[in-house]
């Protein structure tokens, strides 16, 4: 399966309502500011500069499964900046438990970089994902940057708990979705959109899905149950004792 369904994002370029399927090699990496995370592809005949941000488009389980961590925060302004990175003071609401203490998070000051870019003073209830260097959170416009009031409530249990249960299964984008799909591997759950109009957050297989290993083994689309935190503990429901998130500061998050 090809997987480089990319989406490149430029600060010259404008994001137009543009609905594409890329076929292009791009690497592993960032996405754009909260604002544009719902946009859609370039097309191929828009021209990208060398210092452009390169992002791929992925499910929000892929994002869950390569990043380090996932908290839910509020930036309350920037923090000290070093050469390359600039630092943002943050409130965490909730961390995975045994997460170090995080009071700033960074990301790199070039745009090109996929530097993000707060654009208020302050920003309120952000899912932020990145990688731990040092104890350090540090990010990029492609890991993960989304508002959680956004969130659907399965998104909001993946987010917590169960989108770990799948992370040994691969999400390939189906990118000649408007014929037939490739059949997946064992390993693999293929993501297609209606009419090849991908997006994040948006579409049942994002919305309400993740991709498990099935009773025999291979991986498959199955819906996330609402009611999955209330479930009577089971092997599989104490995992979510496990992983779930916990609350770090005073405010309560639903």
């Amino acid at each position: 399966l090809m997987t480089d369904f990319c989406l490149e994002v430029d600060g010259g370029a404008g994001l137009e309502e543009v609905r594409a399927v890329i076929h292009a090699l791009c690497p592993v990496g960032p996405t754009m500011d909260p604002a544009f995370l719902l946009a859609f592809p370039l097309l191929l005949t828009l021209s990208t500069p060398y210092n452009a941000c390169r992002c791929k488009i992925q499910h929000p389980q892929t994002y869950y499964c390569m990043s380090d961590v996932v908290i839910l925060a509020d930036i309350l302004g920037p923090a000290n900046n070093t050469r390359t990175k600039r630092g943002f003071r943050v409130n965490v609401l909730k961390a995975p438990q045994g997460t170090p203490r995080i009071h700033e998070i960074y990301s790199p000051i070039s745009w090109g970089a996929c530097g993000y870019r707060v654009r208020t003073s302050q920003q309120s209830l952000l899912l932020i994902a990145g990688y731990l260097k040092r104890g350090m959170l540090h990010f990029t416009r492609c890991h993960l940057v989304y508002f959680w009031y956004r969130l659907t409530r399965e998104q909001k249990l993946g987010f917590e708990a169960v989108y770990r249960t799948g992370c040994k299964c691969e999400i390939q984008p189906c990118l000649i979705c408007r014929h037939n799909c490739p059949q997946p591997d064992f390993g693999e759950c293929v993501w297609k959109q209606k009419n090849c109009d991908y997006e994040i957050w948006e579409g049942n297989l994002s919305s309400y899905s993740m991709c498990v290993p099935s009773m025999v083994g291979s991986c498959e689309w199955t819906r996330i149950q609402k009611n999955y935190q209330y479930q009577t503990p089971t092997p599989a429901a104490s995992l979510f004792t496990q992983t779930k998130m916990m609350y770090q500061g005073s405010n309560s998050v639903s």
